[in-house]
């Protein structure tokens, strides 16, 4: 097995357990730099986290030749640019949700990757963990017949200003609130479960009109495989929700997407529940994929195609239009 040698871009919020930590704990990848751009912060990190090399300039990673790979966890204005600069020295490139601010930004990175001859990842890490492989398992096992339809429906309320992540709620910077943050997460999950998209058409607003992006949207899909479905995102709530109901020819699957409840699989004779080992580090199971992917040792898509499929979902249903495949 290959160990991949990694640095990371843009050591923030996310790196501190979500994703950072695995990169050390993994047998297979090794951490070797941290760059950030704030130099106090960022030997803050290096020394909580126990990190030799760390820096400001982001080059001095790129120009490691120990470094096989950068994993990107800046904003996403800057995915681009890091994304081909990496590509450029010849690094592996795995880079943050949502992949980009715009589908042309995503289509750039991958050609520049295809012609650098790097690989590249979108860190929609939900696709490697045990939950979601063991409901597109039971899906493909048709456990709950044929698929005829599904509907997702998220609330979560206003959220409070952040200093630390006030960029967020500025479309320049992150693409598009809580749509393009959590939202890009629900609609690859869909994308993960049912394939291909055939259609999609959305509408979005600013229904609260406390912050200068949609809070509410409404989507529907058709898949290439015939299966439908609608999708509500209500961001300016007041009482949490996460359910996805999942609606066979025998049955009925019930899961949230971004808690930890178990699953139902739901049935005439009764409904069996499937509960999950709650992650210290969510996306340690993506990143151990992507890396061994990087050492050729897993057939993990390396083309950045499945970051490209959500954008153009979410990018749809924020512009409210429709797009056809």
């Amino acid at each position: 097995m290959k160990n991949i040698t990694f640095g990371i871009i843009g050591c923030g919020d996310v790196t501190e357990k979500k994703s950072g930590p695995a990169f050390q704990k993994l047998p297979h990848t090794t951490l070797k730099w941290v760059m950030r751009r704030n130099e106090e912060k960022l030997k803050d990190y290096a020394r909580r986290h126990r990190i030799e090399h760390y820096t400001t300039d982001y080059k001095e990673i790129l120009e490691d030749p120990e470094v096989d790979a950068v994993y990107i966890a800046t904003p996403p204005y800057m995915h681009k640019f890091y994304t081909i600069e990496a590509a450029k020295h010849k690094k592996d490139v795995y880079v943050e949700k949502p992949m980009a601010l715009s589908v042309e930004e995503c289509v750039e990175m991958m050609e520049v990757c295809k012609a650098e001859g790097v690989k590249l990842f979108a860190a929609y890490y939900r696709r490697s963990q045990k939950k979601f492989r063991t409901v597109k398992e039971l899906l493909g096992n048709h456990e709950i017949g044929e698929i005829r339809s599904f509907h997702y429906h998220y609330v979560n309320p206003l959220p409070q200003h952040n200093p630390d992540r006030a960029w967020l709620y500025d479309p320049k910077i992150s693409g598009g609130g809580q749509l393009y943050d959590v939202g890009s997460h629900m609609m690859d999950m869909i994308l993960y479960l049912f394939g291909d998209v055939g259609y999609a058409k959305g509408i979005s607003r600013n229904q609260a009109k406390v912050l200068e992006v949609e809070d509410n949207t409404s989507g529907i899909l058709l898949f290439r495989n015939g299966v439908q479905g609608t999708v509500q995102l209500t961001f300016n709530g007041k009482v949490n929700e996460d359910q996805m109901v999942i609606t066979g020819s025998e049955g009925t699957l019930k899961f949230s997407i971004m808690n930890n409840e178990p699953l139902e699989i739901i049935k005439p004779n009764g409904i069996d529940e499937i509960s999950f080992e709650e992650l210290e580090h969510v996306q340690m199971p993506l990143i151990s994929d992507v890396a061994l992917a990087m050492g050729k040792e897993s057939e993990l898509d390396s083309t950045g195609l499945y970051g490209l499929r959500t954008q153009e979902v979410i990018e749809a249903f924020r512009d409210s239009r429709e797009i056809r495949y």
